[in-house]
């Protein structure tokens, strides 16, 4: 498209109102940002933090955890917990009140797995960590970002229970009949991937956003053997987006763009119903208004923690 063409399209997207949304035009997370001052340099009162490097898969990078441990005794069936991917951008986005406006008697345990790395996102590397291969394969390629190798997941939530999870249980009581976890984005597609495949791993999950049509629905198979071996217990699922997750070409009009964001709130409406239809496993669903994908990551944090800590939500879900 010449450049009258792409401004003329982009003038009728900002009369329409859709460019002035945050989260559409500019959904993907810059991968150069760093992460900057965080809690965990300044301190946090009522929490103590540590960190420890792990090895990631054979020539990726290492994985970071970031521990944010409440001070005092644990109450005797232990602290809940809260593990959260994309550490890295989570502890850099954490804000203090998030947490001491809980007014719990047990705040979670927060686990924040990242990677070895200053930077915000390590793009290569949870490219491959969150997402799941087809079936009998161990490797799988995105269409839209050929040189990134997913396919990890199934090794990434190993390493998860074999290692990350014991040295937490080393440093701190948790309680693990109140483990969560939470992603976003690949992050939400690898939670309920872990949902489907290893569901006793934790007991309620998070996922924002999640990439549900990844690598021609991948997921959907997953959510197949989940149908057909569910939960032992009962399994609250959080499940949300932002109600204006649109990814922008130069190409679409007004019609186009709101056509599409029909479609992929009706995509997740679909998911969710049939995630609800899977028995023992228990779906809560939100639909963020006017936030775009890129908002969601910090949009959903303060919710998660008070979830997780078992204290009803701020605002109203289905």
């Amino acid at each position: 498209m010449d450049r009258q063409r792409r401004h003329l399209s982009l003038g009728l997207l900002a009369a329409a109102g859709l460019l002035a949304i945050p989260g559409t035009a500019a959904a993907r997370p810059d991968m150069t940002r760093t992460m900057g001052t965080t809690v965990a340099d300044t301190g946090l009162a009522g929490y103590r933090f540590e960190s420890r490097a792990f090895a990631g898969a054979e020539g990726r990078r290492r994985h970071r955890v970031w521990l944010a441990i409440p001070a005092g005794t644990p109450p005797p069936a232990g602290f809940p917990a809260l593990y959260l991917l994309d550490g890295n951008a989570v502890l850099s986005r954490l804000r203090p009140e998030w947490l001491t406006t809980l007014g719990t008697d047990t705040p979670p345990v927060l686990v924040m797995i990242g990677y070895d790395t200053d930077l915000l996102f390590d793009g290569d590397a949870r490219h491959y960590d969150y997402t799941p291969a087809p079936r009998g394969q161990t490797s799988v390629r995105d269409a839209r970002r050929p040189q990134r190798e997913g396919g990890g997941a199934a090794a990434f939530i190993e390493r998860i229970e074999s290692a990350i999870t014991p040295w937490v249980a080393s440093r701190t009581q948790v309680d693990p009949n109140r483990k969560a976890l939470w992603g976003h984005s690949f992050g939400g597609l690898f939670t309920l991937f872990t949902l489907c495949t290893r569901p006793r791993a934790f007991h309620l999950y998070l996922p924002v956003s999640p990439s549900l049509g990844w690598a021609d629905n991948l997921l959907q198979q997953s959510l197949d053997h989940l149908a057909a071996q569910p939960p032992e217990r009962n399994t609250p699922v959080w499940l949300c987006r932002g109600d204006n997750e649109v990814r922008i070409t130069a190409e679409m009009d007004a019609e186009q763009l709101r056509q599409r964001k029909r479609q992929g709130n009706a995509a997740f409406n679909r998911f969710a119903d049939d995630l609800d239809r899977i028995s023992r496993v228990e779906v809560h669903r939100r639909l963020y208004s006017g936030l775009g994908h890129g908002d969601m990551f910090g949009a959903a944090l303060p919710e998660a923690l008070r979830i997780a800590s078992g204290l009803t939500p701020e605002r109203e879900w289905d």
